[in-house]
This record gives C-alpha cells, sequence and structure tokens, in this order.
C-alpha cells in the first residue's frame, strides 16, 4: 500500500495523475495557502494570524462552532478569535485551517452515499481517535483528531472515477465486518484511497504525520506511520445500519487489550459528541 510513499517524489500531482486519468483534482486556494505561509513563520505572530482569520467570516465561524463543540472537549465556552487561535496554537490551528479547506473540495453530493454519512463516519473518526489517544498516547491527542478527520479525505475522489463500483464495494463492506475497504479498493482500482489520500495530502502541503497517517492508517503495527488511535478508528464505516463500532471494539480488545467495557464508553461517548460536529460539514 505505500509502495506510492516509500520512495522521494518530486511531484505527488503528477503521481496522482497517473493513477486517476483525467479525473478533476481538488486543489487548495491560494486564500489558505497565504493563511499557512503565516501560520509556519515563526516570526509571525499569533495576533497577526488571527487578524488574517478574521477577513474570512466562513472560516472564523467555522473555528469558533469547532473549538467550543463537544469534540473538543474544552470545558469552557470561546467567543473571541484571538482567544481560539491562543488556545488552538499553530500546529493545531494549521491542521484545522487544510481541513476546512479539504472538507471544501467534497462534492455536496455523491453518488455512491449520502454526503452527511461520509462526514458523519470522518466525525466519529476524529472524536474516537482524540479519546483513544487520551487513553494510549496522551501526548498526540490534537494529531490523532485532526488525521482521524482526514484519514479517508480520497473517497470521494475514488468514488468519482467510478461511482457504481464504488457503491458496490460499500455494500460489501457494510455487509461484512470482516471486510477492509483497502482491499476492495486494490481488488477494484489496483490502489486504495490511502495512497491516493497520502498524495493529496503532500501535495496540499499538510504536516508530514497527516501524509504517513493517512497512508499509514489500514496499516497492521506501527512501522505503518499511524499512531495505534488513528489505525483504530480506521475500521469505522459509513452506513447508518453498520457504523464499525462492533469491528472497532474487537480490534481494541484483540490487538491493544483495551477492556471491552472501557472501549464501549469510549465509542458510546465520542459517536454522540460526532454528531455535533459533523454538522460542520454538511449542514
Amino acid at each position: 500500500m505505500l509502495t506510492l510513499l516509500k520512495r522521494r517524489k518530486r511531484n505527488p500531482r503528477a503521481e496522482l495523475r497517473e493513477l486517476l486519468g483525467r479525473y478533476d483534482l481538488p486543489s487548495v486556494s491560494p486564500t489558505v495557502i497565504n493563511l499557512l505561509s503565516l501560520l509556519r513563520d515563526p516570526e509571525t505572530h499569533m495576533s497577526e494570524v488571527a487578524s488574517r482569520v478574521e477577513m474570512d467570516p466562513g472560516l472564523t465561524v467555522r473555528i469558533l462552532r469547532l473549538i467550543n463543540s463537544a469534540a473538543l472537549g474544552l470545558s469552557t465556552q470561546v467567543s473571541n478569535l484571538q482567544h481560539a487561535v491562543g488556545l488552538l496554537g499553530r500546529s493545531r490551528l494549521e491542521s484545522l485551517v487544510l481541513t476546512f479547506a479539504a472538507a471544501d473540495q467534497i462534492p455536496s453530493r455523491m453518488e455512491c452515499m449520502e454526503t452527511g454519512w461520509f462526514w458523519g463516519a470522518a466525525a466519529r473518526r476524529a472524536t474516537l481517535a482524540r479519546v483513544l489517544a487520551q487513553h494510549m498516547h496522551a501526548a498526540t491527542q490534537a494529531e490523532a483528531f485532526t488525521a482521524g478527520l482526514l484519514l479517508d479525505i480520497a473517497v470521494p475522489v475514488l468514488a468519482g472515477v467510478d461511482s457504481e463500483g464504488y457503491a458496490t464495494l460499500l455494500d460489501q463492506l457494510h455487509a461484512n465486518d470482516e471486510a477492509r475497504l483497502d482491499d476492495l479498493e486494490r481488488e477494484l482500482f489496483g490502489f486504495d484511497h490511502a495512497t491516493v489520500g497520502a498524495l493529496m495530502a503532500e501535495d496540499w502541503g499538510l504536516p508530514e504525520y497527516l501524509v504517513k497517517a493517512i497512508g499509514g492508517h489500514h496499516g497492521d503495527n506501527a512501522e505503518s506511520g499511524a499512531d495505534p488511535a488513528v489505525r483504530l478508528v480506521s475500521f469505522a464505516k459509513y452506513s447508518p445500519e453498520n457504523d464499525g463500532a462492533e469491528a472497532i471494539k474487537k480490534a481494541a480488545e484483540n490487538e491493544f487489550g483495551i477492556e471491552e467495557f472501557l472501549i464501549e464508553e469510549m465509542i458510546a461517548r465520542s459517536f454522540a459528541d460526532a454528531e455535533q460536529f459533523a454538522e460542520m460539514f454538511f449542514d
């Protein structure tokens, strides 16, 4: 799966073109790129970053809604963008800006599933990854949250390449708890969403940890580049009838020794928080 990621790539977009043919590839807007350049400049004060964000009312509202959502688990309400930016910090704000930019590239309508199902699953992965990280590797809670949200960012791209084939693939996935999305994709396309997603992340200039997490989230061990919490939430599914909770529980118990009562509590709490969070993307 990670063959494309193990060699030095001079042009990720060219490799995407090679994989996906003439499909219209999503890209990040110049406004986002300018904001990211400020965030990545250590000489730029965070107040200046906040002032730049405030120039985009839509982004301002989304950041404030996110920081006050149950998904981030803060104990107090934040109404001031300057305060919000200070709480988030450079790394997490950069990831969130890129996340919202990526969200804007997802089509408002997908042939193979409801767009709300896609963002619902993404929100469940993000909120559960944060809770799992608290238990498994507390220092990377913020990174796990963002990675969980972006893991399947290439799924709408693959669905756009062959919507009918992908709809059949999803039916197979949701009918069988043992089925893996990446395996089914390789049977259909010869490559999977993890490989394409990592190339997209690199092309967009996402941080290296996100590139590795997206590319390795279906891996079976630490060498995959994804943290344990991120690998666990990859079992989440899209269907309202099968959200992947049982598969997550099984993997958590068998692979990481998390007791059944504890993982059930984590899933229940996280999936409830995810409902509010998902609304930010498809309301």
